[in-house]
């Protein structure tokens, strides 16, 4: 699991990137609340994601996908 720092690190990122402030995304992972944060993408991916976030099986194999381990690892630096 990622330390401290790097999931702050990814936080700032996404805060950047989302154009949301860090909080926010922040709130949104401790609560598992992420529809603010869904509400940013286009209605069809927003939808997507949250198939895949509202099931923890599907998270996990949409997470260990090549695509999803090269956008952590841009998004990380």
């Amino acid at each position: 699991m990622a330390d401290k720092e790097q999931i702050n690190r990814l936080i700032q990122q996404l805060s950047e990137r989302m154009n949301t402030p860090a909080q926010d995304i922040e709130n949104a992972v401790n609560s598992s609340s992420y529809g603010k944060l869904l509400s940013k993408l286009p209605p069809d991916k927003a939808q997507q994601m949250g198939e895949i976030l509202a099931d923890e099986e599907k998270a996990k194999e949409f997470l260990s996908t090549p695509q999803a381990k090269a956008i952590i690892k841009r998004i990380m630096g």
